[in-house]
C-alpha cells in the first residue's frame, strides 16, 4: 500500500518562474537547500534520467548522506512548470545506513508558474517489513521530509 503525502505553497507566478529554473539546474541546488548542504553530482548541468545525485544534510547534530536516482524530469512553457522525481536509493548516517523502513520511496518536485501555482514536494512510500507496525511514526517523517523539501523549493523561488 503505497501512500502520497504532499506539501504545496501558493506563489506568484514570476516567483515560481524563478524556482522553475533553479530547479533544472544543479549547481544551483546547494544555494536554495535549507541548511547549506553540500551536494555531489556528476558533472552535468541539469539532472537527467538514471543519475545519482548525492545530498549530504545536518540531521540531530549528526551528518547524514541521501542517495536519490533521479527517474525523470519534466518542463514545459504551457503553462511553465518544471518537474523532477526522485528515488531514494539509500542513507548514510555517519557511516551507517539509515533510512531502511521505506520501500521505493519517490519525491516529486513540481514548480508551476501560473496563476495560483506554486511548488509542491510529493513523498510516495510505503512501509517495509515490520516497519509497518511504526506506521504513525513513518507518516510523520515522511510529513517532515516533504515539508524539508517544499521549504527549500520556496527559497528558490525567493533566492
Amino acid at each position: 500500500m503505497a501512500e502520497w503525502t504532499h506539501r504545496q505553497r501558493t506563489l506568484a507566478p514570476d516567483l515560481a518562474m524563478r524556482g522553475a529554473n533553479k530547479l533544472l539546474e544543479l549547481g544551483a541546488w546547494p544555494d536554495w537547500m535549507v541548511g547549506q548542504p553540500a551536494m555531489i553530482a556528476p558533472g552535468v548541468e541539469r539532472p537527467e534520467s538514471g543519475m545519482i545525485l548525492e545530498v549530504h544534510r545536518l540531521l540531530r547534530g549528526a551528518p547524514l548522506v541521501e542517495q536519490w536516482r533521479v527517474l525523470e524530469v519534466r518542463e514545459g512553457t504551457s503553462p511553465a512548470f518544471a518537474e523532477v522525481v526522485l528515488e531514494l536509493e539509500g542513507q548514510l548516517r555517519g557511516e551507517r545506513p539509515a533510512g531502511r523502513a521505506f520501500h521505493g520511496l519517490h519525491l516529486r518536485l513540481t514548480v508551476l508558474a501560473e496563476e495560483g501555482g506554486g511548488v509542491e514536494a510529493a513523498v510516495k512510500w510505503a512501509p517495509k517489513g515490520l516497519y509497518r507496525l511504526l506506521g504513525r511514526r513513518l507518516r510523520s517523517d515522511v510529513g517532515n521530509l516533504a515539508e524539508r523539501w517544499v521549504t527549500d523549493l520556496e527559497a528558490a523561488c525567493s533566492a
